[in-house]
């Protein structure tokens, strides 16, 4: 479906009749109307100014500061998560770069159909492409905590279709981070906590079975037999995050507000213990007596330990002339590390038991840094009001590996390895224009907006050390390499290239680029004094796939002062990121004795368009939302709406192709006939299949008054959310040498169609005294499955009660105190550990619990908060 001819034709006639009312104008006459609803007016959903949220034809969450700082967390994803029924945000671990910038979504849709905007503006998207087996795999998500919280005055979001107002990525909706802009006082704030749980189903090992005469009982070829206690208890994730925001004047016509924080928190550990035999083992085949002592505590499966410094300013200015010039800055240097899988030093191949003698855990250390820079001018013009903005947005990564080793090298091999960087940068500049036109035939002005948009995208990747990604020949006594009688290079160990690390090679590098233009209008009315109508049309060209045009009819209609019916169609895209088009990364295996080229490569690429890859096209998307507005009474407002997103060509990556022996000789068969050496197993991205989400938000607030002595206020929000892959379109090779399902197999599709709980909700309850308040909060979570590559591998997560409590004491009128729990049950999803069989699996012990679970698995949380204001 495009709507676009329909809302471009309005926009044009609207465009050409004579004005009889400035937009200026127009606002004063209203503003009377909107007076009692100030606090409630949102920059969302409509350009029309004095829009709120009762009155607003699609449904949209207004969360304030107040909301978001309650709980113990201080980053606005998992603030988020709390609060908001639709918003889902992931904590895996052992999952490689994602487990630095975790992905958020909504609705249950990928992290990159959401768009995000700060003050009205597009935010940059982060560098890292999610690889592993996670929610959101294969997508590019925005940083959300490269914002302070301290900084933030509210969030918006909008739970529709919104690509033909915003642009690319508004398939889900829009987040919109509204930042503080008094010009005085502040707030300082300490807050730290820790975990204090047991970690349930999860047995403490306490020693090792010995035999009779001392030798150590196994449990299996490589396992030792352990002798397990009560569950494990942890006290750990200690953190601390002091938090600034400062209001100043600035001359008497402008301001600045300026939020800083740092935030460290110490890794968590939620795994078992490692019953994995850790020496080599004697002559006789018994077990190396040091496994009795052996440290068994050596995964790092839980939160990584973190360091970051934030900040976020921002300033505003009216001239004489009634221009006002305004600024948003942001910067984040953040640095995260975390564990990769332990090497046993019982590893043979590793031949370096000189330098681990006891095995080794590899180290990932990610130094990620984040700034924007938005600068832009606004104000009125005769007949119109402008707004005209350029932001300038950029992520990098740059990823070390320590406490590892090239085996290759044998004990000349470096023990820490730079690995490279990814970098993503994103510039905007946006024009837009409005103004008012009275039509005697309408109950209302017309608003008619209309604006340009220009965009440019760079990916770059970055290659690390050599040693991290080559590895060394064997050489004779006179130093010549030798090579097999094949002829090919001899290594010696299998153990090839870094331990662990996270790397790119020079075959890897990247240094891309795009830019788009677009144009839109907006038109919103009141037909008479019950109907509204909004039309939105938007055209955008970009320099890799085309163009693309889209709209959007919402329209809402008042039945009486306190029910309206209010509904939405629209078309939308979302442009496949520079990272999906381009990410590389490339390592050698060997097939047969053969060393091939093995990876991710560019859907472009040579390797790749032989097998069928071609240049990534735009998702398509169909929007419907069909809701009501309901005000019970004074103190009780309910909103319920109905939605279904159909989405065409949806970007996937693809299976690996060639990872068996049967694709392996077609996959070098295909690329023999195409005389590309040197690569073996691949995948790539593809519009690969279509999908249908449907579901319901429903939310409501009840204002219960005066309760033993005090203001109690209750909200209830709840979403039920359902997706279907409708059909895998996509097929690959000469004469489609593979079929769908190999291309999109089993496991995939059950993850994209299993990204969110099918039911979450959540119910809070606030009550505030003269000096006491009190918070009570419970979120429900559905079940979830975690798919595995059979129906017999799947891990259900069960539906669970997560509940949260907090008090806060006012000790002045500037000094508060807050102390809460969160996760006070204690909850976890069901362990992978079953202790009732006499041999579960060694990584059942490891990593217990699923990265699937939609509230993840720390446990219980304490914290305290002194907040002084000023």
């Amino acid at each position: 479906m495009k709507l676009f001819p329909i809302s471009a034709l309005a926009g044009a006639v609207i465009f050409s009749l004579p004005n009889s009312l400035s937009a200026q104008e127009a606002n004063s006459e209203i503003a009377d109307t909107f007076s009692e609803e100030a606090e409630q007016i949102v920059i969302l959903g409509s350009r029309r100014p004095g829009r709120s949220v009762v009155e607003s034809n699609v449904p949209i969450d207004l969360i304030g500061e107040d909301t978001l700082q309650a709980g113990g967390f201080t980053d606005i994803s998992r603030q988020l998560q709390n609060v908001v029924p639709s918003f889902n945000y992931y904590q895996p671990s052992l999952v490689d770069g994602t487990e630095h910038i975790k992905p958020a979504s909504l609705r249950g849709l990928a992290p990159d159909q959401t768009l995000v905007l700060l003050n009205g503006r597009r935010f940059h998207s982060s560098a890292i492409l999610n690889l592993n087996g996670t929610a959101g795999r294969g997508s590019v998500s925005v940083d959300l905590n490269a914002i302070p919280s301290a900084a933030i005055k509210r969030v918006e979001i909008l739970r529709d279709g919104a690509a033909a107002q915003y642009g690319s990525d508004a398939i889900a909706g829009v987040i919109n981070i509204i930042t503080k802009d008094d010009s005085e006082g502040g707030a300082i704030s300490v807050s730290g906590g820790s975990y204090y749980t047991t970690v349930d189903g999860v047995p403490e090992l306490v020693g090792v079975q010995v035999d009779d005469t001392g030798a150590v009982v196994g449990n299996g070829s490589s396992r030792v037999a352990g002798v397990y206690g009560d569950d494990i208890s942890r006290n750990d994730g200690e953190n601390y995050t002091i938090s600034g925001n400062w209001g100043l004047q600035l001359s008497s016509d402008g301001y600045v507000n300026i939020s800083a924080e740092y935030a460290h928190a110490n890794r968590t550990s939620r795994g078992g213990y490692d019953d994995g035999d850790t020496y080599p083992k004697n002559e006789d085949g018994s077990f190396d007596l040091r496994e009795i002592d052996a440290d068994r505590d050596r995964f790092y499966y839980g939160l990584p330990e973190t360091e970051s410094y934030t900040l976020l300013g921002s300033a505003g200015y009216v001239f004489n002339n009634g221009i006002e010039a305004y600024s948003t800055v942001t910067f984040q240097d953040k640095d995260s590390l975390s564990g990769a899988f332990y090497r046993e030093a019982s590893d043979e191949a590793l031949l370096i038991q000189e330098i681990y003698p006891d095995g080794f855990t590899p180290r990932i250390l990610a130094e990620i840094k984040d700034y924007s820079v938005l600068a832009g001018i606004k104000g009125s013009a005769d007949i119109w009001d402008y707004n005209a903005s350029v932001v300038t947005g950029k992520n990098t990564v740059d990823y070390t590996t320590s406490n590892t080793a090239n085996a290759t090298y044998l004990l000349d091999t470096p023990t820490r390895f730079y690995g490279g960087e990814l970098a993503s940068t994103q510039t905007t500049l946006s024009f837009d224009a409005s103004r008012y036109i009275d039509l005697d035939s309408l109950y209302s002005p017309i608003s008619f907006a209309m604006g340009i948009e220009y965009r440019q995208d760079a990916f770059q990747i970055t290659a690390g050390d050599e040693e991290a990604y080559t590895n060394r020949q064997m050489t004779d006594e006179s130093g010549n390499p030798i090579f097999d009688e094949s002829g090919n290079p001899v290594y010696p160990t299998n153990s090839l290239f870094a331990q662990g690390a996270i790397y790119f090679s020079d075959a890897a590098e990247v240094d891309e680029d795009r830019h788009a233009y677009a144009f839109y209008v907006d038109v919103d009315s009141d037909i008479t004094e019950a109907w509204n109508i909004a039309l939105a049309g938007r055209f955008e060209d970009y320099s890799d796939f085309g163009t693309t045009l889209n709209g959007k009819i919402a329209t809402r209609y008042t039945f009486n002062d306190g029910f309206a019916l209010r509904g939405s169609i629209s078309s939308g895209f979302r442009a496949p990121s520079l990272q999906q088009q381009f990410y590389t990364s490339i390592s050698t295996n060997f097939v047969d004795g053969v060393a091939y080229e093995v990876g991710t490569i560019a859907s472009t690429s040579a390797a790749a368009v032989a097998l069928g890859g071609e240049q990534l096209d735009a998702e398509e998307s169909t929007n419907y939302s069909i809701g009501f507005t309901w005000t019970v009474t004074d103190k009780l407002n309910i909103t319920a709406d109905a939605y279904r997103i159909e989405i065409d060509d949806r970007i996937v990556l693809s299976e690996t192709l060639g990872d068996s022996d049967d694709e392996a000789v077609i996959v070098q068969q295909v690329f023999a006939d195409n005389n590309i050496e040197g690569v073996g197993a691949v995948r790539f991205f593809m519009n690969g299949v279509n999908s249908v989400t449907e579901g319901v938000d429903v939310v409501a607030n009840y204002t219960a008054g005066t309760v033993l002595n005090g203001d109690l206020s209750l909200s209830l929000g709840a979403n039920y959310n359902n997706t279907d892959v409708s059909d895998v379109v996509a097929t690959a090779g000469p004469s489609d040498l593979f079929e769908p399902d190999q291309l999109f197999a089993r496991r995939e599709r059950e993850r994209l169609e299993n990204a969110a709980p099918e039911v979450k909700a959540n119910l809070t309850a606030n009550w505030r005294g003269d000096a006491l308040s009190l918070m009570f909060r419970t979120n429900y979570y559905g079940e979830v499955t975690q798919p595995g590559t059979t129906q017999e591998g799947d891990v259900t997560v069960d539906a669970a009660f997560i509940v949260d409590v907090e008090a806060g004491y006012l000790f002045t009128d500037n000094l508060e105190g807050k102390v809460g729990v969160n996760n006070l049950l204690d909850k976890y999803p069901e362990s992978a550990v079953i202790t009732d069989q006499p041999n579960p699996g060694q990584f059942d012990y490891i990593i217990p619990f699923p990265n699937f679970s939609p509230y993840g698995f720390q446990g219980r949380y304490a914290y305290a908060k002194v907040t002084y204001s000023f």
